[in-house]
């Protein structure tokens, strides 16, 4: 009994964030076509002249722009069918209803003041602005080291071209404001409730998200928090692997019922039809298709290559990689020394955490193997927990001191 009425803050919660979001859209579907059709189309032919899949400086698949997903983004602003009332076509978003499109809530006003060029630019502010508090909490209430491998993470994942291109730049912002709440709100001695922080995020994260790197946002707090634990709490391993599952499970939660809720709020707004053609989708995604067979072994081969840099004839040289990592690793245990067992131990849930991407690429495994060149962005999770894991079994320097 007791359980379940622990249950009760978190329905409360999801059902109060269901009908934010869905009454955020309707409102913004209230803004009449006109105030934005010019921007709207300014913005299109600006896209056009760059490409669907534009690559600058780099020229790697791990660089590409999605301008493609973009110009969808910004012709779904204007609604093709003039007869929908302002709720019917923020539920059908151009026939397209299977996801939320919560980022229509910030680029349906901003559109009516600017074009593409100038929300780009905002975006790119507010990337680094977030970014930038997220990193200095990060050292302020953890350790600067941690900071420093946060913020190498999301660097290696070309931030240059993540904070210009909308469909990648809303998963990162998720990201950086759920860690600037968790670390204000970060205390020992009155922690939050960790279960509703993980169910808010992922929800959030479903609202914006068109799959494509959503596990960040759960796999780096998560790490970080782990490693807290075991600094603040003396968490051992079987602590930390319990928190690990709890908390994975309320994002998980937060992240498919949330989609499922988009579901059945398109059969009552639109008819049951759409949900029929979002299953047809969903089962395509699953199972793939003879034209798209999949190949989820694959799909991670593809994904690492493009984390790798390498191109699609190469081969990943994987006896190079794992000397290269072993050797790094050996000679920092060797200078630094490392923990008691114990204190390995329950840093252990870390390295379970730093698979999660792969998890997601083999039940997601149709659309992370089409889309490798942004998906593969999930193994940031993987480099976060390495490092960090690896941080946290090396001796302090007064540790050593201590012992000699």
């Amino acid at each position: 009994m007791g359980r379940i009425k622990e249950l009760g803050p978190l329905v409360k919660v999801f059902l109060i964030l269901i009908v934010v979001f869905f009454l955020s859209m309707a409102f913004v579907y209230c803004i009449p076509t006109s105030w934005i059709q010019e921007h709207v189309e300014q913005s299109l032919e600006v896209m056009e002249v760059e490409g669907e899949r534009p690559m600058y400086f780099f020229y790697r698949h791990s660089a590409i722009v999605d301008n493609h997903t973009d110009m969808l983004m910004i012709e779904s602003l204007i609604q093709n069918r003039d007869y929908y009332n302002p709720i019917q076509a923020s539920v059908s978003v151009n026939q397209y209803p299977r996801y939320w499109h919560g980022y229509q809530v910030l680029l349906r006003p901003l559109m009516v003041v600017f074009q593409v060029q100038e929300i780009r630019y905002l975006g790119m502010m507010v990337f680094h602005l977030l970014f930038f508090a997220s990193a200095w909490l990060m050292a302020k209430k953890a350790k600067p080291a941690i900071a420093m491998m946060y913020v190498a993470t999301v660097a290696s994942g070309y931030i240059v071209v993540t904070a210009a291109c909308f469909q990648y730049l809303t998963t990162f912002l998720v990201l950086f404001g759920s860690l600037i709440v968790l670390l204000l709100r970060y205390s020992k001695e009155q922690p939050i409730n960790y279960l509703m922080y993980f169910m808010v995020v992922g929800m959030v994260e479903n609202f914006v998200d068109f799959l494509t790197y959503p596990i960040i946002t759960l796999g780096i707090p998560l790490i970080l928090l782990l490693w807290l634990r075991v600094r603040d709490e003396g968490a051992d391993f079987k602590g930390n692997l319990w928190f690990m599952w709890t908390s994975s499970v309320a994002w998980g939660m937060g992240y498919a019922l949330t989609w499922i809720a988009k579901w059945g709020i398109t059969v009552v707004v639109l008819g049951v039809r759409y949900f029929w053609r979002t299953m047809a989708v969903v089962q395509y995604r699953l199972q793939g298709s003879e034209e798209d067979p999949l190949d989820r072994w694959g799909t991670i081969r593809r994904n690492l290559k493009a984390w790798m840099n390498v191109q699609d004839g190469g081969i990943i040289t994987w006896s190079k990689v794992v000397l290269i990592f072993l050797l790094v690793a050996i000679f920092l245990m060797a200078w630094k020394k490392l923990k008691e067992k114990k204190t390995i131990g329950a840093y252990l849930p870390i390295l379970l955490v730093a698979l999660y991407p792969y998890l997601w690429y083999l039940v997601m495994s149709n659309h992370s193997q089409i889309h490798y060149w942004y998906t593969y962005r999930a193994q940031l999770v993987t480099l976060f927990g390495g490092l960090v894991f690896l941080i946290g079994i090396l001796r302090e320097k007064n540790e050593n001191d201590s012992i000699t």
